[in-house]
């Protein structure tokens, strides 16, 4: 199991980093930059500690409030599944509302909907329901939930967030918390921290108690993640996971 303070660790650090200023002049050319780039491809590496090992490729277009994107997994153990999705973000002062619909091998169906509400402290909600066919959720959080929790961002983008994510159908009990902060650095660098309290049980109708954690560094259009889950979607397998690319 991970040491429940070595994610809470990586979360402390960030928040205790220098804080990071805007001057009027960046706020100027913040307002002038360039569109960000309209694709984003994904390559990531799953390695299980029973000695599965899982590959899986995910490229994403955003249109001008539209994003589609279409994936494929495959693991060694002879699972495969390919998927689609399509998500639709609406953005204004106050409201941030982004519904999703995913379609995938196996019969799979499932949709989704996250908003939040406020500007600078802001409230989070969402849920998500599926046809309970077939699915490795590489999203590692329940699929059929209630989600909810709250946050804060600053003029730079830096932000914090605390939310769950809680299992409303099956029975199981499971809740994953997240603990969250992404930070901007200089020279055009970014990190992303994301600490997880996981609580529930398994498929087996183990109880799981554990945390698991991931963090993103972004670099201009490159980046990279790296995270390990010592009961990845609530099973007895520990998780490494890389995942890294490029948008262009």
């Amino acid at each position: 199991m991970v040491d429940c303070l070595r994610p809470a660790a990586l979360v402390l650090l960030v928040l205790l980093a220098p804080a990071m200023r805007v001057s009027a002049g960046d706020e100027g050319d913040a307002g002038q930059a360039k569109a960000p780039p309209s694709n984003k491809l994904t390559l990531a590496f799953y390695d299980f500690s029973s000695g599965t090992t899982g590959f899986d490729v995910n490229l994403r277009h955003t249109f001008m409030s539209m994003t589609g994107w279409i994936g494929s997994y495959h693991e060694n153990d002879g699972f495969d599944q390919t998927r689609l999705g399509w998500e639709y973000d609406y953005r204004s002062t106050w409201l941030t509302l982004v519904p999703s619909v995913q379609v995938a091998t196996h019969d799979f169906l499932g949709a989704t909907i996250y908003a939040e509400t406020g500007a600078r402290f802001f409230a989070i909600g969402g849920a998500g329901r599926t046809n309970l066919n077939p699915y490795w959720n590489l999203g590692f959080d329940p699929n059929d939930y209630a989600q909810a929790g709250a946050g804060y961002r600053d003029r730079a983008g830096n932000a914090i967030s605390v939310y769950a994510i809680h299992d409303i159908r099956l029975d199981t009990g499971q809740t994953n918390t997240h603990f969250t902060v992404r930070r901007y650095l200089p020279d055009d660098w970014r990190l992303t921290v994301d600490a997880v309290n996981e609580r529930g049980r398994g498929d087996d109708g183990v109880e799981i108690k554990s945390w698991s954690a991931s963090v993103d560094v972004d670099w201009r259009r490159w980046f990279v993640r790296v995270a390990e889950d010592p009961h990845v979607n609530y099973t007895a397998d520990r998780q490494v996971r890389f995942a890294g690319g490029w948008r262009f």
